[in-house]
Parts: C-alpha cells; structure tokens; sequence
C-alpha cells in the first residue's frame, strides 16, 4: 500500500499545466482504468474480509458497518461494494473485463445485476454478453442487458407489477439543511417527471452558468412551489400546504445569530430569511422573556393580489438579464428590502425567478461584506 501511496504523491507533484493536452487526456483514461482496479481490489478484500468473519473479530455486525465506521462511506456505497465483490464468483467473466478495464464500473454493473436476478441464466450467456457489450457505451450496456432479459426471462424489470413494487423514494437531510433524495420511479412516473421538468426548464439563454443539474432542482423548485400556491391543493390541519419559516427582526435585517429556522427546525442562513418574505405570508407573534406567546398578528400577505397583478401586466416575465421566465415561475423582488424600511409598492418591486433571485439576493450580500469592510 506505501508503494501505491508514493505513486500518487508523485502524480500529486505534477503540474497539470506543464502536461500537453494529450497527457492530460492519456492520463485521465488512465487514471479511470487504475480507479477501477482499485475498486476492483476493494470489493475483493470486503469479499474476503466478510468470509473470514473478520468484521466480528473487529466488533461489527456486518462488513456494511465496519466498512460505514472506519472509511466513512454512505451504507448504499458500502453495500454496493459488497456486492461488486459478492460478482467476482456470479459473474466472473465480466468481473475480469471490469478489472482489466476492458468495461467501466457501470458497464460491469449491469451484467452483475443479471447475474444476481437471473443466476440460472446468466452464467451460460455472460462469456457472449461481455463480447457484445465490450465495445458499448454505459447506456447501450444497459438497453442491450435489458433486452437480454426480455428474451431469457419476459418482461423481468419491466413488468409494470415489478416496478410498482421496486418503487419508492427517501429524502434525508443533511448538514445545512440540504436534501439527498434517493429512489427508484416506474418507468410512466419518470417519463411523468421527465416531462414536467422540461416543461418547467425555460431554454437555456446566454449567461446561464447553471449545469444541467442545477437547472433540474431549479425546474423541481418549480413545479413544487406551483403546486403550493395552487388554489386546488388539499387542506392540512386546516390550511393549504405551505413552508414555515421562524425568524426574528434582526435576521430579516441580515444580523445572523437569532433565530432563523425552518418549522422542521433546520438553521437557515440569514440571505435566504431575507429573500424568502420578499414573496410571502407574514404572521407577526410577539413573544414575551420566556418564549410564551404575546400576541399572534393575522396573516397577510407582503404584496397584496392587486399589486402582483399589477406588476405582472407591467413586466410580463422575470427581468434578470436575459430570463424570460414566465410569472407563475417568479417571486416579486423588493428593490429596497422591507425589512429595511423598503415600501411595498408595485414602482418598487420587480418580477425575478427563483434562479435570478438568488442571485440578486447573493450580489446584495456581496455589496453588504464590502460595505461592513471599508
């Protein structure tokens, strides 16, 4: 193992712009074939760990959880690298290929999910699926696996009953309050959600620096802030669906160390307190020294249905530079936040979408850092 670290520490050493474009390139290739074998080498030594019990000679209950503890690794990692090594016996022919890099860790992995739903098949098929999905890109391994087992075994995967079992979806939150979701959808859903988010993805238009990625979340933001301010969504402990946000006046004036939570109670940053009530209900709740309740305001919104409809015939779309998203997708910006004193007034807001913002809200943060500078 010190050999292998002194090799990287050398490669650590180069300069990347001391290399020629084609060493650049040979050696991310290169690199892709080494990072496989070394994966290939990790789900080896799990598999032979898991077999001599070492996990409970080291006090875990399984390899998952020895391998979760000490490396820090996610449970669906450490599960998946299992059972890369559990393929080395169920599907050894495409094991090989992918250790000698001849296919990509997602190449191999199709063949090894054959292997496991399909073991009475599979093995006398793998020698002549390897040799026709060798020279195939991820995507192509996948489609021909799948007609594979079309033929070998029906519908398989593809049966509607199959995937309305395997469906399923889990959101987990994590340091900062961001989400990880994780889930299979049926094949109808995704096409679902596929069509949504294009429909909700404006063409990309010159500036945009978001990745295809970003511009996803931004299309989901979308279609699930619509959803929220639809009149038509059902009504929960006596309200329409909605997100709370708890804050007091110093955090909307942009002073962080108050309160500035969500109802779920994750801390949020002060910038993102600051541009959620530009576009919202406001309740006021005046709390006495021991947090007991004072008095509860009525809710109100910050910008009337008048002056958004107001505005909405004056800008037509969201005004960021060269956005031209439409109003269902924008929030009303005040140009002088009210928590400072600003007025609510249809010369002083302006429609933006979600991207622009944010954007907005991060350049007056910016301007606020350099203003506390100097």
């Amino acid at each position: 193992m010190s050999a292998i670290r002194s090799a990287l520490d050398e490669l650590f050493a180069v300069d990347d712009n001391d290399l020629s474009i084609g060493e650049l390139a040979a050696d991310l290739v290169e690199l892709s074939h080494v990072g496989q074998m070394v994966e290939a080498l990790r789900s080896r030594k799990t598999r032979s760990l898991s077999d001599r019990g070492g996990h409970h000679e080291l006090g875990y209950s399984s390899p998952t959880a020895y391998l979760v503890d000490q490396t820090g690794m996610s449970p669906g990692t450490a599960k998946r690298l299992i059972s890369y090594g559990n393929a080395r016996d169920k599907a050894p022919h495409a094991y090989r290929a992918w250790v000698d890099g001849r296919l990509s860790t997602d190449q191999a992995r199709h063949l090894f999910g054959a292997a496991e739903t399909l073991p009475d098949a599979y093995p006398e098929a793998e020698e002549q699926l390897v040799d026709i999905v060798e020279g195939l890109d991820a995507v192509d391994t996948r489609r021909a696996v799948d007609y594979w087992r079309q033929a070998t075994d029906g519908p398989g995967e593809t049966d509607p009953e199959t995937q309305y079992f395997r469906r399923g979806l889990s959101m987990s939150e994590t340091i900062g309050g961001m989400r990880r979701v994780e889930g299979w959808l049926t094949a109808m859903t995704g096409d679902a959600l596929e069509a949504a988010l294009d429909a909700n993805n404006p063409p990309l238009r010159d500036g945009d620096m978001r990745t295809p990625r970003q511009r996803r979340h931004d299309a989901l933001e979308n279609l699930c802030r619509d959803w929220l301010d639809n009149g038509s969504t059902p009504t929960i402990g006596g309200e329409k669906p909605h997100m709370v946000v708890h804050s007091d006046l110093p955090a909307l004036q942009g002073v962080a160390g108050g309160l500035h939570e969500t109802e779920n109670g994750a801390i949020i940053d002060v910038d993102t307190v600051r541009m959620i009530p530009c576009d919202c209900s406001v309740t006021r709740i005046i709390l006495g020294p021991e947090s007991e309740v004072l008095d509860v305001g009525r809710r109100t919104r910050v910008w009337s249905t008048a002056q958004r409809r107001a505005i909405v015939a004056r800008d037509r779309h969201c005004q960021g530079p060269g956005c031209r998203a439409k109003p269902r997708h924008c929030d009303i910006h005040h140009l002088d936040h009210w928590a400072d004193g600003g007025e609510t007034t249809v010369e002083r807001g302006v429609l933006l979408c979600r991207s622009c913002h944010t954007r907005e809200h991060a350049k007056q943060r910016q301007q606020r850092r350099i203003r506390a500078r100097t």
